[in-house]
């Protein structure tokens, strides 16, 4: 199957561009539409009026459908970003988190060579000398396409160094945005706030324990999280665990998360729906994340998403992981 190329910039354009017109239609509808003579000359006022009573319903006709259109265009533009701002935004954070231990192990080592310089114990002209970190410590990283589109994440440090505050945004040309904003904090706990391009906002609060074991980085995370829709879309609340393992040496990384969440469905009723996630990132990048949700007649669905590929299956037994069928049966 051949891959799928969406520009959602130019069909954000084409959902603004509905909403431009469907404004100058409607003021035209409501307009002026009554003149006198004196105003347009003899016969005009009647024809205008004429003219006015004849297209109104189309013009409010019109104004339906370009609403419409604005709607189908922004929805498609807006699916693509969430998914494509989720990359972009974990690639960012990956990409400041490794440039801040890079400069933070650097600068651990040519401060231990400086105090071997001083006391003496190695010859400071040493060709073979480790070298001092470029600049200060970073703190920005900002990825463009070269189209206006951005990806940015901001560190703050506390005084030992570690992360207090990371903040990530996307933003592109036509104005689609997401941001997330999370503070740690000394005991191990975070709290984040988390706006996605169609105006959910989440805030997180949880805590995070890492240690290392036989070349491993291992974190567990328990956390809650609100989520609030725009308008009166509602709210839900999911619940969870996650355990993760990061070889340090390799790179790869296995997670698994459980957790339920408490909210509407999609026709407004309220479910609890539990579920299950596991993610495997093997040394060369490759990511596969599959979930599975379970409503609690026991059906739900299964999602693999490998590499920013999507497969869905639904199933009547879920919670027994058999009987799936594909969405597009």
């Amino acid at each position: 199957m051949p891959d799928i190329a969406v520009d959602y910039e130019l069909l954000n354009q084409v959902a603004q561009k509905a909403r431009s017109l469907k404004g100058q239609v409607q003021h035209a509808r409501e307009s002026k539409q009554d003149y006198s003579v004196a105003d347009v000359g003899s016969g005009v006022p009647t024809a205008i009026r004429a003219y006015y009573s004849v297209w109104k319903s189309s013009f409010k006709r019109s104004e339906e459908k370009l609403e419409k259109l604005a709607n189908l265009y922004e929805g498609v533009a807006r699916g693509w970003a969430d998914w494509d701002f989720k990359l972009a935004g974990e690639a960012s954070k990956q990409e400041a988190s490794l440039a801040a231990d890079l400069y933070k192990t650097q600068k651990e080592i040519w401060d231990k060579w400086q105090e071997q310089v001083r006391a003496g114990n190695v010859d400071p002209d040493d060709p073979h000398a480790p070298k001092p970190p470029q600049g200060n410590r970073p703190t920005t990283w900002t990825t463009s396409d070269g189209h206006g589109n951005l990806t940015t994440t901001t560190y703050k440090y506390g005084e030992d160094g570690k992360p207090t505050k990371i903040t990530t945004e996307v933003r592109t040309s036509t104005g689609l945005t997401s941001k997330d904003v999370t503070n740690y904090h000394p005991d191990g706990t975070y709290d984040s706030s988390a706006t996605d391009v169609y105006g959910n906002v989440t805030t997180t609060t949880g805590k995070a324990v890492t240690i290392e074991e036989d070349g491993n980085k291992i974190t567990d995370d328990s956390f809650k999280s609100v989520t609030k829709a725009p308008g009166d879309g509602g709210e839900s609340t999911t619940t969870g665990t996650s355990h993760s393992v990061y070889n340090i040496t390799t790179g790869h990384r296995d997670t698994t998360t459980t957790y339920t969440r408490t909210g509407p469905d999609d026709g407004g009723k309220q479910e609890t729906v539990k579920g299950t996630s596991t993610t495997a990132v093997d040394l060369n990048g490759h990511e596969v994340v599959t979930t599975i949700e379970v409503k609690a007649n026991g059906s739900g669905t299964k999602t693999v998403v490998t590499d920013g590929r999507t497969e869905k299956w639904d199933s009547k037994n879920a919670a027994g992981d058999t009987g799936w069928k594909s969405s597009d049966d």
